[in-house]
């Protein structure tokens, strides 16, 4: 018997099998969302397709907020208008056990098992406690941060909404001396730090420069503007990850995901980043933590099948 795990975003979904007695992946396949008309229906081509195996329960980190308390969770995928409820799928899988979490909660429980080469090494520390706590930064269609403590008894990832905590201080003055009276137009962190936050920094930073996506914008050697924009993107990402390291004290490391974090801290913007974030805080000289970027994209399965069910 079989533990189906998937990582439902909002444009495609994975889905793997894992052994009742291991944490390995198996049969893994994607599919875009917008091939089917629910899950359900996605779900079901994906079992046709391996002989319909038996499933002994299910777990699915969702890119959203998860509602209700273990026994009725629902979920919502908005862009796509799917309602999920957890009750519905298990009653549709023959009664069997079936859990919901948040992405980022899924890639706190795949921590534990990521190796080096699911890794890029930002910021090296040495001596890290593996106990200590961590934290997941998500940098992509939005913004999201899950706190992971890790127990000799399992781990545990907490809740959070800091996309849209009002934006720091010290960023929002780098702001002001950057672009003026436009930073009164990133109110949130989300504001800054989400794809939609990188275009319109980046307008706001080169207001004459012909409109680019984000990969573009990456695209730094091509552009004079771009090279000088990732630079201070990387610099206000270190100040904001100086505030988190204060605000959550993350000693294990700071473990970013998402396209953005991906493309700026394995890309040009990674030596800035490096070079604001390693300076000491006057008030916590000693106060600092290792820095990764998640690389594995099966991360959030890993999560999904070493996560504890919870019991009933």
């Amino acid at each position: 018997m079989m533990r189906l795990v998937a990582d439902l975003g909002g444009t495609n979904c994975r889905l793997a099998l894992v052994p009742a007695a291991g944490q390995s992946l198996k049969s893994v396949q994607s599919y875009r969302n917008e091939d089917f008309a629910s899950f359900s229906d996605l779900l079901e081509r994906y079992l046709a397709s391996f002989g319909t195996p038996g499933i002994a329960e299910m777990v699915v980190a969702l890119a959203g907020p998860v509602n209700g308390a273990a026994a009725s969770q629902t979920a919502e995928i908005t862009n796509r208008g799917w309602q999920l409820s957890a009750p519905d799928l298990s009653r549709d899988m023959g009664g069997i056990p079936v859990h919901f979490l948040n992405d980022l909660s899924a890639l706190g429980h795949s921590l534990v098992d990521l190796t080096h080469n699911d890794l890029a090494e930002v910021y090296p520390v040495r001596a890290v406690d593996p106990l200590s706590q961590k934290l997941v930064i998500g940098i992509g269609t939005g913004f999201n941060v899950s706190p992971v403590i890790s127990t000799p008894e399992g781990v545990t990832c907490l809740k959070s909404e800091y996309g849209h905590v009002a934006l720091p201080l010290d960023l929002h003055q780098a702001l002001v001396a950057q672009i003026g009276s436009k930073a009164e137009d990133f109110t949130t962190v989300e504001c800054c730090f989400s794809g939609r936050g990188f275009t319109a920094l980046h307008a706001a930073f080169a207001p004459h420069a012909p409109p680019r996506s984000a990969a573009e914008i990456m695209a730094a050697p091509l552009h004079v503007e771009g090279t000088g924009f990732v630079t201070f993107y990387a610099q206000l990402l270190a100040l904001l990850s100086r505030n988190l390291l204060k605000g959550f004290l993350p000693l294990g490391g700071l473990y970013f995901a998402g396209s953005v974090a991906r493309s700026l801290l394995t890309g040009p913007g990674g030596s800035a980043f490096v070079a604001a974030y390693c300076q000491a805080d006057p008030r916590f000289p000693d106060l600092t933590a290792p820095v990764f970027c998640i690389l594995e994209d099966a991360a959030a399965l890993k999560g999904c099948a070493a996560l504890r069910f919870p019991a009933a």
